[in-house]
């Protein structure tokens, strides 16, 4: 099966299977301007999302590459927040999960982690900088939020995802797309959220976006990311 991933605009792996435009794209197709201010939200300078998960690290994708900043607790892609300097990137072989050091600890709340996944019918909350329209990305520069609904895992097998990761309902008017790689899936509410999976790409493989989303699970992979932030 041919791998599509979210890549960000710009940022894209090497074996992603479809090029995309080498500008970065700061949206979420269907969902609407974040209606609170993320703390742990962060846009990584190579256009791709993470989140912030202890005060010196960064959850994201391996397929974003590398990244010299983030802009941390901010709506706008472009301003406000605080920019941290990257210095150290960790990968989880086999997995598409990396972390990236920052080289001064950030004054923003990180996002308290998944122990185990939300089961098939848990509202999630999808957050990111990626086009909000697919093929013709738009690319507005505040923060997008859409809740769509957890899927039983299997129903992201197509796309790549195994048990222990996060399958997430889309369709052509309300999905994941390019640039918002790495980026959250979130769960709980207002001030009380835990991180369930990380973006990876296309549930299926029917498109690259307006699709179900298969999303990394944290849980899975909780030891070793506490492993190696020295939790």
């Amino acid at each position: 099966m041919r791998k599509l991933v979210l890549a960000a605009l710009g940022a894209c792996a090497a074996t992603l299977a479809l090029s995309v435009p080498a500008t970065a794209g700061p949206a979420i197709i269907g969902g609407g301007d974040a209606t609170e201010t993320y703390s742990f939200m962060v846009a990584l300078s190579n256009g791709c999302g993470g989140s912030l998960v202890a005060p010196q690290w960064i959850v994201t994708a391996d397929h974003c590459g590398s990244a010299s900043s983030g802009r941390i607790g901010s709506t706008d892609h472009n301003s406000g927040g605080e920019v941290g300097r990257i210095d150290q990137r960790i990968t989880k072989p086999g997995t598409d999960l990396t972390l990236m050091h920052l080289s001064s600890p950030a004054r923003a709340t990180p996002v308290r982690m998944a122990q185990s996944n939300p089961s098939a019918g848990t509202s999630a909350r999808l957050i990111g900088w990626g086009c909000t329209s697919w093929p013709d990305c738009q690319t507005p520069s505040t923060l997008q939020e859409i809740d769509l609904q957890v899927l039983d895992s299997s129903q992201c097998a197509e796309g790549g995802g195994g048990a222990g990761d996060v399958c997430i309902s889309g369709d052509q008017a309300h999905s994941a797309c390019h640039g918002d790689s790495g980026g959250p899936a979130i769960v709980g509410g207002s001030g009380n959220w835990t991180l369930v999976g990380e973006t990876h790409g296309p549930g299926d493989n029917g498109g690259e976006c307006a699709t179900s989303t298969l999303y990394t699970g944290i849980a899975q992979y909780l030891d070793w990311i506490n492993q190696q932030i020295g939790s």
